[in-house]
Parts: structure tokens; sequence; C-alpha cells
């Protein structure tokens, strides 16, 4: 019977009060502690009773609960760039994959933050961010004029409109520009040497060729070195955020720009724009800002069997080192729900208690580091549904993880083993009766009233004590007053 603590509090209440026990306590005020104790945990356990339904949990064998079952996932990859992570559920025991995918993989930065969302398969490839790059450089040469973007600032009055400072730069792989004043002496002293370097790098004089500059793929890059007057277009100038001059900045072709801090020399300057494109890699959206990680975030719909759901490296457009991939991972969100719940699959969480609530997710949260080469972490998942006095179904899992050893010519790969148990959890709960409050009631009452009486006993007999050892006391001292007159 569904009595609780009640029924075990009713036995040790009875056992304490039994005669046997009072027998063995000698003293009768322990036996009335002892009863105290009883009624107020009695009285607590009754009062829970009346304030709140108890919920029980039944075992029912054979629960149906369809053919599919839902991952729902939110999971960071450290070291992983989304071009080489991919997201797939394996039947246990063999290498079929058994899933409808419905997820996005978005790139992450050193900091946390996340880029642009991109559905898999539909990642924007380098040749074709090339492509695009070109085409937006042909379509600003022929809407402005190659000789009106590759012309210096140097005068509101050259014969040139200067009208879209952003077409320059849009326009050039990398633009280097040297941001000056007319009234400056050090701009001045540095004019020639900015000459001599820009006639080299931006080539066409004389028949010379440019300078071309690799950057991280190998790639051939152009660089434009152009001066702007920062008195004749003061606008642009405080618009950038120009306050110093000479100021010497590279810009990329998106906008993001580098500023040189060096000697202002011919061998500083050149060292410092080849190191600049060579740490860039293409012209992909968020590609330079967002090559350390990848998040993987998503649903799903998977057989209603045992499998693994896998987070696999190196299945894109590159090839991995083994000895150097590491698959660390935290995991924002891990659950699994029915696929009638799709995106929304925590609305069957409402109104469910804390015990179960806490193990439908119980690993957000959590980081698994991997520390060592040829490594990787491995979760087992135990999944037992659960059924919400709402009749919603909810997936409660234990999880267990271990760190194993890879062997050095394989790949990493982050692995969740899960294993669906053939029966459910159903909770339902307990109403309480209008008869059984006021039955309730009346024993908090009549529980209320022995712990008064008890205590009012107690403290009779404490008062009844004090008094006798006063009289007791008061008894020695006047017989001490009569000796000692007695002898004078």
């Amino acid at each position: 019977a569904p009595c609780g603590v009640e029924c075990h509090v009713g036995y040790l209440c009875g056992q304490m009060a039994a005669p046997g026990l009072r027998r063995i306590v000698a003293d009768r005020r322990a036996v009335y502690s002892a009863r105290v104790l009883c009624d107020v945990v009695g009285l607590r356990v009754r009062v829970r009773r009346i304030l709140g339904a108890k919920l029980f949990h039944d075992d029912d064998v054979g629960q149906d609960d369809g053919d599919l079952i839902q991952i729902n996932f939110d999971v960071d990859m450290y070291d992983i760039e989304c071009r080489n992570l991919h997201v797939a559920v394996f039947a246990q025991g063999s290498e079929e994959r058994v899933s409808y995918q419905d997820f996005w993989l978005r790139p992450i930065d050193r900091n946390g933050m996340l880029g642009n969302a991109i559905k898999p398969g539909q990642a924007e490839k380098p040749e074709d961010a090339e492509a695009e790059h070109r085409r937006s450089m042909e379509k600003l040469a022929k809407e402005d004029g190659k000789a009106e973007l590759d012309s210096d600032w140097d005068s509101s009055h050259d014969g040139f409109n200067h009208k879209h400072f952003d077409h320059v730069i849009a326009a050039h792989d990398y633009t280097f520009i040297n941001f000056f004043a007319t009234w400056c002496s050090h701009c001045r002293q540095f004019a020639p040497a900015w000459a001599e370097l820009a006639a080299k790098v931006n080539g066409g004089e004389n028949g010379t060729a440019a300078m071309v500059f690799k950057d991280k793929s190998g790639v051939e890059r152009s660089v434009r070195m152009i001066k702007m007057n920062c008195v004749d277009f003061q606008g642009i100038c405080r618009e950038k955020g120009i306050d110093a001059f000479p100021t010497l900045r590279l810009y990329k072709s998106d906008g993001n720009m580098f500023v040189f801090g060096g000697k202002r020399v011919e061998e500083a300057l050149v060292d410092f724009i080849t190191k600049r494109v060579g740490q860039d890699a293409g012209w992909s959206k968020d590609h330079n800002h967002f090559e350390y990680g990848c998040n993987a975030k998503g649903r799903l719909e998977v057989p209603r069997v045992p499998g693994r759901f896998e987070l696999t490296a190196g299945t894109g457009d590159q090839n991995l080192n083994s000895k150097m991939t590491n698959v660390s991972h935290f995991i924002k969100h891990l659950s699994f729900s029915d696929p009638n719940d799709g995106r929304y699959h925590r609305k069957p969480w409402a109104g469910l208690p804390r015990d179960v609530t806490r193990h439908i997710n119980p690993v957000d949260g959590q980081i698994f580091v991997s520390h060592n080469f040829h490594e990787t972490w491995i979760h087992d998942l135990k999944v037992v549904s659960t059924v919400s006095p709402k009749e919603k179904t909810v997936y409660q899992f234990s999880h267990q993880k271990r760190l194993s050893a890879v062997d050095p010519e394989e790949i990493p790969q982050a692995r969740f083993h899960f294993d669906i148990e053939p029966f459910s959890i159903l909770i339902k709960s307990e109403s309480k009766k209008w008869y059984d409050f006021g039955t309730s009631l009346l024993a908090i009452m009549g529980g209320a009233f022995v712990v008064m009486r008890l205590m009012s006993r107690v403290s009779l007999a404490t008062s009844t004590s004090l008094q006798r050892l006063m009289k007791s006391a008061s008894g020695s001292a006047r017989a001490g007053g009569e000796v000692i007159g007695h002898f004078d």
C-alpha cells in the first residue's frame, strides 16, 4: 500500500510507546519525549499529505510509443571546423545510417561567438567564395572604372570623383592605405619611401609587374597601395577613426583591417604585408574569424532500437591529421523526445516533479576535454520512456562516460551509444477527497492536543521538581541559622 512515511512513523511510535520499551527506559520523562517526537513527526507527515497530491511510479511493460524516437542535441566541437564535421546515427553493430536529419552547423570563434548557420552539405565551398569575390570585383570595376578605383585620394581636385571609398577597398584583394595630412612633417618625410614602395607593389609603371603575396592556401593575392589626404577628405578619415598621422592600415576586401605599427621602412612594410596576407585563407563568410570550432544543433529521428549517435570528424574536403585531431566538446543540450514534439520537445516537461526532470537532460552544460592525443569520449546512455499525468511522453536517461584510447591511425570521434529500455514509467497522481481532508484535519487537531498535553505534563513535572529543590535548600539554610544562634 502506498502509505509512505506515515506507516513507518506509526510503527516506530508504537514501538516506542510499547510497555516493553517503557520497562527498559527508567525515566518516564524519556517516554514523554519519545511520544512528543512521534506526534510531531506524524503531524508533519499528515500536513504534507494534505497539502499536495502524491506521485507514484508504475512500470508498464510493453508500452507502445511508436517506431521512432527523436534525439535533440546542441553540441560545440572546439577543434573541428564545420567543413570537417558530420552528424550521423548508426544501428547497433552495423555501419548503416538510420536517421532523418534536421540540424544546422555554425562556426565558432575562439571566444565562443557563433557565426552564420549553414545546412549540412550546403556549406560554402572555397572555390565558390573565390568566384563570388572575383565577380564582385569585376562588377565594381565596371561601375566605377578601374582607374577611379586604383587612384590615390591625394586631392579632391585631381580629376577623379572619389565618391565611394568602400568601393576602393572592396575592389581589391587587399588595400594598403597611407592616411596623411599635408601639414604633418612626419608625413612629408615618409612620402618618398611610400612612393618608391608603391611603385613596386602596384606595378604598371615602366611595364613593371605588380608584386603578389600568397595567402594561407597558397593563392597569390594582389595588394593596392593608396594615399588618403585627411585634410581634403576629413569626413572619411573621421569615420575611420584616424587621429594620428601618418596612419598605415591594410584593408581586406571584406572590410577587415590591420594597423601597421612598426618602423616605416620598406623591409618592415613588405614583411608586414607578407605576414598578414599569409595568415588569411580565402573569402568564405566568417572563415577567418570562425575557424576554431563548430556548433551542431538540431534533431534526428531514429528507429527505437539500440544505436549510436556520432559527431564524425574528417568527412569534409580536407584530410585530417589523426595524430593532432581533438574531439573535445561542450554539450549544451541533449535529450530524447517523441518525433511529434518537433522543436517544441520541452513542452511536455511542464509540471513534472524534480526527480524526473533532472534525468531528462542530465548532461546539459558539461564539458568533455581530451587532454592527450589518440583518445576520445564515449557516452553510454540508458533511455526509458516516462508517461506524465497529462499523458505526455518524456524520456529519462542515465549517463555513463569513459575516455577511450584509439589507434594512432584512426580519426577520433565523439560517440553516444544509446539503448532504449522495453518498459515505460507511468506517473500517476493521487488526489484527496474532502472527507479525507476532514479526517486528517481532526487527526492534526488531536495530535496537537496530545502534544500540548504532554508538554504541559513535562512542564508541571519540571516545576514540581524545582519547587522541591527550592524548599530543600531553604530548610537547610534555616537549620544552619539555629546552630549558629545556639553557639552564640
